[in-house]
């Protein structure tokens, strides 16, 4: 039976707690609920909510979906306690409705752990059992919020990165043409109107990380989409990646150059190897 939001809002929160005893029961009390119908919508609920004295509650919940996700959505049918752990079908695909929006509305450290779990779900949903994920996520490349921007092209990157290393087959070529189709041309939009967008931004290191962040999300993109054979779009658009891509290689700003970390990559290393 699933637990009443409040009931569950305070389990989540024992789970944290200090005390073996306290946490281990608190532990028992949500693997005994999270195969009821319901359960998975409400910690939604809870990770959504904007109380500002949820937010370890928040962070707990977001966690305890993520593991959820990881071992019930698609469980090893020959384990033998799979079904304690097996997420409702009554519930997958209002999750999978709500989850990009929501992943697009909470902190940062929360937000990485929703990003996460839309990944577990598309190794397996996507994109046969998933249709609506990838317009969900281009949907948002214009959004003004950076932090939303970077989220979505952050679980992009780690959805394309199966496109790697994997034996060629019909079945990964219709994958990669059905997202190449969806993809390819706002991508190439996006990244070209980032890096004109680098010298205005020269003095504003905050506006300027976030696209740096970006830029660095939609080269290993791109990386992905190309590994297997060069896409015709992207062949008969090279200009505007490759104009992009020499920007990048000679770029230098002073402001981001931090001379007490000088062993460690900084943010315009990391997009130059990406």
């Amino acid at each position: 039976m699933a637990l009443p939001v409040d009931q569950l809002r305070q389990v989540l929160s024992q789970s944290l707690s200090p005390d073996v005893t306290t946490r281990q029961n608190a532990e028992r009390a949500l693997l005994a609920s999270q195969t009821s119908p319901g359960h998975a919508l409400t910690v939604l609920r809870l990770i959504s909510s904007n109380d500002a004295a949820d937010g370890p509650v928040r962070q707990s919940a977001a966690v305890h979906f993520k593991n959820m996700v990881k071992k019930g959505w698609a469980p090893d049918p020959d384990d033998a306690d799979a079904k304690k752990f097996l997420v409702p079908t009554s519930d997958r695909d209002m999750i999978k409705n709500n989850l990009v929006e929501l992943m697009c509305t909470v902190p940062p450290q929360i937000q990485a752990q929703c990003s996460e779990s839309i990944s577990l779900i598309a190794s397996h949903d996507f994109p046969q059992k998933w249709d609506n994920l990838l317009p969900d996520l281009i949907s948002r490349f214009g959004n003004p919020n950076w932090a939303v921007v970077n989220g979505v092209l952050l679980t992009a990157n780690s959805l394309f990165k199966r496109f790697r290393y994997v034996q060629r087959s019909d079945a990964l070529y219709a994958d990669i043409l059905y997202v190449l189709q969806r993809i390819q041309e706002p991508l190439t939009q996006l990244f070209t109107t980032i890096t004109q967008q680098l010298d205005g931004y020269a003095n504003n290191i905050q506006e300027l990380t976030a696209r740096l962040e970006a830029l660095r999300s939609i080269n290993r993109i791109f990386y992905s989409l190309n590994y297997q054979d060069l896409p015709e779009y992207f062949e008969d658009h090279m200009k505007e990646w490759m104009m992009g891509f020499a920007k990048l290689l000679e770029y230098k700003n002073p402001i981001l150059v931090d001379e007490d970390e000088e062993l460690t990559p900084g943010t315009i290393d990391n997009v130059q190897v990406s």
